[in-house]
């Protein structure tokens, strides 16, 4: 970071916490507010059951589904490359009555890569909150999701009448360490935010950091991942609303207003 640099994040030193592959855009977002991105992978993504997900999106194209829930970026990109890879494209789609999305993040990933648009996202971006936005009805719901994707919203669906099809779109892995310059930095107090977008990342990161010490106000993006902080002994500074990048940004600015 330059003398230079300008904004309300200027002179912070912002823990990203998420995946390679998905720092980029938080990091430059922390960038163009004058802060200092710390990149910190404390997980991986991997493929899921490739042959199970390519089975179901041509049953998708087919007509056999009369739902498609997706819940995060990942289960999309997981969704677009096997549909790539089969040669399918947006119309395997047009038999499901109903495209539901966890969040903008995910409608708007999902536009991005297939230009599907989403019939449904709930105001909160939650799969609690998506479950209880899609109406009663009946057919297959397909979800594909994450290895450890939370079991409410298949329960939600199976109460409102569908038969959820759940498929491992992607797999989420704990990488075998940090950084020894991150774990220093968390130490010596060298980082003044942590940007939690999952729950996920939050336990990965507190298994990560083990006993060592570690400092700093953590920001979390919604309800999900701050019960998770809670539940691991994680104070959390602020919650993101609304549950998305933006919202998220929007609360690294406000902890550290609070914090100056």
């Amino acid at each position: 970071m330059t003398a230079e640099a300008t904004g309300p994040l200027a002179g912070r030193r912002v823990l990203v916490a998420r995946s390679r592959a998905q720092a980029s855009a938080l990091s430059e977002r922390v960038r163009a507010l004058g802060g200092e991105p710390v990149e910190a992978p404390v997980l991986q993504i991997e493929d899921g059951d490739i042959g199970a997900l390519r089975a179901a999106l041509h049953d998708l194209a087919d007509g056999a589904f009369t739902v498609v829930c997706l819940t995060s970026p990942n289960g999309v990109d997981a969704v677009a490359d096997a549909m790539e890879d089969d040669g399918l494209d947006a119309r395997a789609f047009a038999g499901a009555a109903l495209v539901a999305c966890v969040g903008p993040g995910t409608a708007g990933r999902l536009w991005d890569r297939l230009r599907v648009r989403a019939d449904l996202v709930p105001g909160t971006a939650t799969t609690e909150a998506l479950g209880a936005a899609i109406p009663p009805g009946s057919g297959r719901a397909l979800l594909p999701r994450a290895d450890i994707a939370s079991p409410i919203l298949h329960t939600l669906l199976d109460d409102k009448g569908y038969q959820p099809v759940e498929v491992t779109a992607y797999r989420t892995v704990l990488p075998d360490a940090l950084p020894d310059a991150v774990l220093d930095d968390l130490a010596a107090g060298r980082i003044d935010l942590l940007a939690f977008a999952s729950s996920s990342t939050v336990r990965n990161f507190v298994t990560l950091v083990g006993d060592r010490p570690w400092q700093g106000a953590v920001v979390s993006i919604g309800p999900v991942t701050s019960r998770t902080c809670r539940e691991l002994g994680v104070p959390v500074t602020v919650e993101a609303d609304p549950h998305d990048l933006d919202g998220l940004v929007d609360a690294l600015v406000l902890a550290a207003g609070a914090s100056s």
